[in-house]
């Protein structure tokens, strides 16, 4: 549901509760968006679902999360005040079953607000849990492959410089997301942590660089973005030759019957990998 109807539809349940003096309605509805809005930042963040049969509470998921990123890259994702006073709310709400006093509405309320905005990048890539970080097959990552005794040398003398730079580069994303959560730090500090993994395994494959090391480190491929490019050049292209034929076709109108059909199967090439780039892009496979 889109964030200004759910605002929308939330003021009016308020109104609604304060006319009746009923307010149990808004504090279920109230803990059940902050329960699916963690479950939803938790899933993103790369994290095993909330175990709920097992009756596993909102905070103690919270400690989970922020023990998995303490450990892994030195960031706190939920602050302690955010957590303690969660925890103080859940523990009401399931002690009096939902009937909830208006003052802790009105936390669990500026809870759930806090936590929209957050923003944080949709790590989820079919891991679960504690493995999220030990997956290797999150990164696409490629770094020292195995060659002659020459080259091992020259990148054994290139690996502390890298070393080097890739911790000075999380110091400072570190003190940047302690003080606010971003999606592209976050996403850099987990990817900078895969490249040192990566290095202390003594390679197993390659690195790749852009331009000089201080400038920066490619730390994802993304094939769908080159198929991207390559369908919208054909698109391009085809349009162009098109356009450039049709106009000499009105400039010149002799030469319309023999180009008519050059400029038809242009505009359908061009058609045709428009509807393919469509296509690929509503599953995702495009960027």
């Amino acid at each position: 549901m889109n964030n200004n109807v759910l605002d929308l539809k939330l003021k009016s349940l308020i109104h609604v509760c304060k006319a009746s003096g009923n307010f149990k309605k808004l504090s279920v509805v109230g803990f059940i968006l902050t329960s699916n809005l963690i479950d939803e930042i938790s899933i993103k963040l790369g994290m095993r679902p909330r175990r709920k049969k097992e009756q596993e509470k909102l905070f103690e998921y919270l400690y989970l999360v922020n023990e998995m990123f303490e450990k892994n890259l030195k960031i706190t994702i939920f602050g302690s005040e955010l957590v303690n006073s969660l925890k103080e709310v859940e523990l009401l709400f399931l002690k009096t079953r939902g009937e909830l006093p208006y003052e802790y509405i009105k936390q669990l309320i500026s809870l759930y607000y806090e936590l929209r905005k957050f923003e944080v990048p949709n790590l989820h890539k079919g891991m679960t849990g504690e493995e999220f970080f030990d997956n290797s097959s999150m990164g696409t990552l490629n770094f020292f492959s195995r060659t002659s005794k020459s080259r091992k040398n020259d990148e054994n003398k290139f690996k502390p410089i890298l070393q080097h730079t890739i911790n000075q580069k999380e110091k400072q994303i570190r003190a940047r997301l302690n003080k606010k959560l971003t999606q592209s730090d976050l996403e850099m500090a987990i990817n900078l942590r895969k490249i040192k993994n990566s290095l202390d395994k003594k390679g197993k494959q390659k690195i790749i660089l852009q331009g000089s090391l201080k400038d920066s480190i490619i730390y994802e491929q993304s094939q769908s973005k080159l198929l991207g490019y390559l369908l919208m050049g054909v698109i391009l292209i085809s349009l162009l030759f098109g356009a450039i034929v049709l106009i000499e076709m009105l400039l010149q109108p002799l030469t319309m019957e023999p180009l008519n059909h050059v400029v038809l199967i242009s505009f359908g090439i061009a058609f045709l990998f428009i509807v393919v780039y469509r296509n690929y892009s509503k599953r995702g496979k495009i960027v």
